[in-house]
């Protein structure tokens, strides 16, 4: 059962506007994220979950609802957005008084929907599903989904395909373009409103300082930065970081044309739709500072020019602290520094060169052994030499411990998700389910599941996703 509450749904119909889902036809319950429900302590045995993500059955607690908001998409300045395909359905309190909203993605229209058919398909909503779980598995903030369905309700994308839901979960699903719909709007009363609300639900120590809004602000700087450190040592590409897709919790949000770096390239660019490399990989920490400033402006009508430029001064100091950390880690250099940067980047740049896959080079780099593709590399031979040197004081075994609990096994290579895509248009979801467990531990060596830690087939790097995947 869920336990209701109505902690966003107070705020009242100037941050969102009452919905009715569209029904799917004949919707079919895939997947169900049972471990996840247990965390959520949501006893969901007793509910249709086919029914209600279908359309077809509402809780008559909790109305549905589309939050309104704006953002910069790829730089450009969109003055309204919303939810325009995403509903929230319940906001659940669990045995810890943590409140929790469950959200639809792909019910049907919304006021938001800007001409749009509202809908998900199959084929994203299993990338969701997969993604959320495994970026979770890995210890990355992120949202998470609980479950999905399938129907037989046809849309169109690129061709014909079948409409899914996915009920996405998550402290809240506020972002930065929340707070840019009501500056750019000059209604600083609601403006004020939100951050009260986001500080006394998320932040509520802050209330102390002298200036809590301008401590908000220092907060998402910083869980921004970790995010997406996080991000950059896992080889993960978001795809399309517009401010209105930025977590104001610093949480991974909004799984579209993500992908996981295959051979390590710092230009990898994983949306097909970014046709100028806004969002690389290279690119992101830029854009995470960049999107941080559109929020910080958002915010001037509250704070000074000179405190919102001191806070996002900040984030560059914060994103280098949390990146030297997270790659220490995967080096197992537990006294890593900022000095020892340009000995990473040495490393990075013969990856780079020789075309090594980025996570099988690092899942064998923990376990001791060197690729064959680096073994006639000269230059790799002498940044071995330097890598023994500053490693041999260190604790071996704890070293070695710090590398297999931070470079991953497995993680969900777009060639995994698009086999899994293919048996389950078919009916067959049996390899969403292989994943899904496979995904559960991603930092094990499992037998079962060798075969997800092999190099991808020759072909795999042409698999092509943009923004309706």
């Amino acid at each position: 059962m869920i336990n209701f509450t109505h902690r966003f749904a107070n705020l009242g119909e100037d941050f969102f506007s009452y919905v009715t889902p569209t029904p799917l036809q004949n919707p079919h319950l895939i997947h169900f994220n049972t471990q996840f429900a247990h965390k959520l302590n949501l006893d969901a045995s007793s509910i249709n979950w086919a029914a209600v993500l279908g359309g077809q059955k509402s809780f008559k607690e909790y109305p549905s609802l589309a939050t309104l908001y704006a953002g910069h998409q790829f730089g450009v300045w969109v003055h309204q957005l919303g939810d325009g395909r995403a509903m929230l359905i319940a906001e659940h309190l669990d045995k810890q008084d943590n409140i929790w909203e469950l959200q639809t993605k792909g019910g049907g229209k919304t006021p938001f929907s800007r001409g749009a058919d509202g809908r998900a398909v199959l084929r994203s909503s299993i990338r969701e599903y997969l993604c959320s779980h495994a970026m979770a598995s890995l210890g990355v903030p992120t949202t998470n989904v609980l479950t999905f369905v399938g129907s037989t309700t046809p849309v169109r994308r690129e061709e014909m395909e079948s409409a899914a839901v996915v009920l996405r979960v998550a402290p809240s699903f506020i972002r930065f373009g929340s707070f840019e719909v009501f500056a750019s709007r000059n209604e600083t009363d609601k403006l004020k409103k939100l951050c009260n609300y986001v500080i006394d639900s998320f932040y509520p120590y802050l209330n102390n300082d002298n200036k809590p809004i301008l401590s908000m602000y220092h907060e998402v700087v910083k869980n921004t930065a970790l995010m997406i450190a996080k991000w950059q040592a896992l080889g993960f590409c978001h795809g399309v970081m517009n401010t209105d897709n930025m977590s104001i919790l610093g949480l991974t949000i909004d799984y579209g044309p993500f992908g996981f770096m295959d051979a390590y390239n710092p230009n990898h660019i994983c949306n097909h739709s970014d046709y100028n490399g806004r969002y690389a990989y290279i690119n992101q920490p830029y854009i995470g500072w960049w999107n941080l400033a559109r929020l910080g402006e958002a915010l001037l009508d509250i704070l000074s020019e000179e405190e919102v430029s001191e806070t996002l001064a900040k984030y560059s100091e914060y994103f280098t602290d949390y990146y030297t950390y997270e790659f220490g880690n995967k080096l197992g250099i537990y006294d890593f520094k900022r000095s020892d940067l340009g000995f990473l980047d040495e490393l990075l740049n013969i990856l780079a060169a020789n075309n090594i896959d980025w996570t099988y080079f690092w899942h064998e780099f923990s376990s001791g052994l060197h690729l064959d593709s680096l073994a006639s590399s000269s230059e790799y031979k002498g940044w071995l030499e330097k890598y023994n040197l500053r490693t041999k004081d260190l604790d071996k075994a704890k070293s070695r411990k710090l590398m297999k609990s931070t470079n991953p096994a497995i993680i969900p290579r777009n060639y995994m998700l698009q086999n899994a895509i293919t048996k389950a248009q078919d009916g067959d979801f049996s390899e969403v389910d292989n994943l899904f467990r496979a995904l559960s531990n991603p930092y094990d060596d499992i037998p079962e599941f060798s075969h997800y830690q092999d190099l991808p087939p020759v072909g795999t790097e042409e698999i092509i996703v943009s923004c309706s995947s």
